[in-house]
C-alpha cells in the first residue's frame, strides 16, 4: 500500500476496507487441523515427520462451524470507520440452474466507506458431509454516508455443486440451499433459500 493512503487511513480520512482471508483461532487448539500438526496430536512432542490432513473440507471457518467454535477473527472480518446495514434480501432462481441474490447495502455511518458484501451457500441435506455455509460469491461497494445500493450477485450451478468421490464428477443434489449475506463468516444477517 502506498505511504501516502496508509497515512490518511491512520488519519482517518479514508477508511480501510480490507477483509481478512482467514481465520484467526483464540487458541492453537481451537484450530480444526490441530490434531494432526503433531505426532500423536501432541505438542509437547515437537515431531512432524508426516502431516495427516485429517479435517478434510472442515478447514477454517469451515471447521470452526463444524465444532460450534468462535475464532477470535473470523474470515472476511474487517475493520472500518463508518457502519454498514443489509436489507431486502431477495433470491430467485435464474434459467440455467443460476440463482440471483440481491440484497440492500447502506453506509449507516458519517464517514464514506467500502464494504465486501459475502455471499454463502449451505446444503442441510446433502448426501455427504458438507461445511454448514461456504463462501460463493461477494462484491465490494463503495458508498457515500447514508447511501443505499442495491447488489446483484449470481451464483453458478457450481456454487452449488460438490466432487462426488462415488461418482468422479461435481453434483448437485436436488433439495433446498441456505443462502446467507452479510460481511463476514460470522456476521451473515440476512438468509434465505432456494429449491434446485
Amino acid at each position: 500500500m502506498p505511504a501516502g493512503k496508509a497515512l490518511k487511513q491512520l488519519t482517518g480520512k479514508i477508511s480501510p476496507s480490507g477483509k481478512l482471508p482467514i481465520t484467526y483461532d483464540r487458541t492453537l487448539a481451537d484450530n480444526p487441523s490441530y490434531p494432526y500438526y503433531y505426532k500423536n496430536g501432541d505438542p509437547k512432542s515437537r515431531e512432524c515427520d508426516h502431516v495427516d490432513y485429517g479435517e478434510g473440507i472442515f478447514t477454517g471457518y469451515r471447521g470452526y462451524d463444524r465444532a460450534g467454535k468462535a475464532p477470535l477473527y473470523p474470515f472476511g472480518y474487517g475493520l472500518s470507520y463508518t457502519t454498514f446495514k443489509f436489507s431486502d434480501l431477495a433470491i430467485e432462481k435464474l434459467p440455467a440452474d443460476s440463482v440471483a441474490v440481491s440484497f440492500t447495502v447502506s453506509n449507516t455511518g458519517r464517514r464514506a466507506g467500502a464494504e465486501v458484501a459475502q455471499v454463502y451457500v449451505g446444503d442441510p441435506e446433502c448426501s455427504v458431509p458438507r461445511p454448514q455455509k461456504e463462501l460463493k460469491g461477494f462484491e465490494k461497494v463503495a458508498l457515500k454516508p447514508g447511501e443505499s445500493r442495491r447488489v446483484t450477485v449470481v451464483l453458478p450451478p457450481d456454487a452449488f455443486s460438490f466432487w462426488s468421490l462415488d461418482e468422479h464428477r461435481f453434483l448437485v443434489e436436488p433439495g433446498e440451499f441456505k443462502i446467507s449475506v452479510g460481511n463476514s463468516s460470522a456476521n451473515l444477517p440476512l438468509s434465505g433459500s432456494v429449491n434446485l
